[in-house]
């Protein structure tokens, strides 16, 4: 698992988050873990997830809302991209790029047109899930969220 920062481009149109990792398993597994509805509630939370180009997405945060959504790029194992939408917030994309990388994944998350006043929460919160992922990916059990998430939002604090 690395712990390597994630970017914030914080400007006056909004927020980008972008990341970059090395996760232990292969292009497959991890697109498994970012299109499979079983999968993704191992890791970031449990919904629905129609895994095909302009499918539908509804996850469920609990109290931070239900995201929605639609799939704009669909390319296994390579690239997935969606429209990311919580009531009372501005709509914004998520984009998965992967790319093989030894016996492992070079993955690029990209998270775009957020609320700027958001953008450092959503920081250390896809740093976190991005832990959480890498580890369901690789078959382990995931570390907890909420405790990782706390620690990290005074690094993503500016």
């Amino acid at each position: 698992m690395t712990d390597m920062m994630g970017s914030v481009d914080l400007t006056a149109d909004g927020a980008t988050i972008r990341f970059e990792r090395v996760l232990a398993a292969p292009p497959e597994r991890v697109w498994a873990a970012l299109t499979d509805e079983a999968l993704l509630a191992g890791w970031l939370t449990s919904g629905t997830f129609e895994a095909a180009m302009g499918g539908a997405l509804a996850l469920d945060f609990g109290e931070g809302g239900v995201v929605s959504g639609q799939i704009s790029a669909f390319e296994p194992p390579r690239k997935l991209a969606y429209s990311w939408l919580i009531e009372g917030e501005q709509a914004s994309t998520v984009e998965w790029t992967l790319m093989e990388r030894g016996s492992g994944t070079q993955l690029t998350l990209v998270h775009r047109t957020l609320p700027s006043a958001m953008g450092r929460g959503y920081g250390a919160g896809w740093h976190a899930y991005l832990e959480r992922l890498d580890a369901v990916a690789s078959g382990a059990e995931p570390p907890g969220f909420d405790e990782r998430f706390e620690a990290l939002l005074g690094d993503y604090a500016g």
